[in-house]
């Protein structure tokens, strides 16, 4: 695990157990608020991968500045009167992420630089940030993992309706089915949004075998549905015999 700090983002850099030995480039996923996730299921992962049920990867976990304003693609009012507005700083956040971040990573590390190889995701607004890096750069990342993206977010669903997709991504989505329920804002509306996005994404261009929508009866809006559910993310989109998944051997 090391660190370093990219465009004023701190990341933590996480490579896998064969890194260095084998010669071989890696797939990235880049992960946000921090890859907390991802963190806490670090030693699962790694057995996934020592039993050859996951490809190897790199996971490259960022740090936001202010999550309400990195993550959302537009300015909002905040839920309630007396919360602050949400700042709509997505696309220079994503931007940071594709021409800075991503390119340092690339060149510090062996990876697999292509689209088919990279892969962005989060879980509620980084989530929702993830999905427009579909929009934003999709030469750059071609793989999603959407968990319980904040679908609910003021005119989304409008916009997505709005956009036709050009390339060929590979999509995870998952929301559980009580998400939203004890809510009396926009975010009661979490699960029929999300549903609709998922229709939405397959209307406007995304092939339906590479996408995956799944649910959780008992599922609320918490980590200990989001870090399974990340789980089944890479099994989806880095799992073996998946399309732009595996590694490829390189010299330095």
């Amino acid at each position: 695990m090391e660190r370093a700090t990219v465009a004023g983002y701190e990341l933590t850099i996480v490579v896998p157990p064969s890194y260095g030995q084998t010669g071989k480039r890696y797939p990235v996923l880049y992960v946000q608020d921090q890859g907390d996730v991802i963190m806490q299921s670090l030693n699962y992962i790694e057995r996934l991968f020592r039993t050859n049920e996951l490809d190897e990867l790199i996971f490259v976990a960022i740090a936001p500045h202010d999550r309400r304003h990195d993550y959302t693609p537009w300015r909002a009012k905040g839920l309630l009167p007396n919360t602050p507005d949400f700042g709509g700083n997505g696309l220079a956040y994503l931007t940071d992420v594709a021409e800075r971040i991503k390119p340092y990573v690339d060149r510090t590390y062996a990876t697999l630089p292509e689209a088919e190889h990279t892969g962005i995701g989060g879980c509620s607004f980084g989530g929702l940030i993830s999905l427009y890096a579909l929009y934003y750069f999709p030469g750059v990342f071609g793989k999603l993992a959407l968990i319980s993206a904040s679908f609910w977010y003021e005119d989304l669903v409008s916009d997505m309706s709005g956009r036709k997709i050009e390339s060929d991504p590979r999509i995870y989505m998952y929301v559980g089915e009580l998400e939203g329920v004890y809510k009396t804002n926009i975010q009661r509306d979490m699960v029929p949004l999300t549903k609709k996005a998922h229709a939405l994404l397959l209307e406007t261009g995304v092939k339906k075998e590479k996408l995956k929508f799944e649910t959780d009866p008992e599922g609320t809006h918490d980590d200990l549905f989001f870090s399974p559910r990340m789980i089944e993310a890479l099994r989806w989109l880095f799992g073996k015999g998946k399309q732009g998944g595996g590694s490829r051997n390189h010299s330095r």
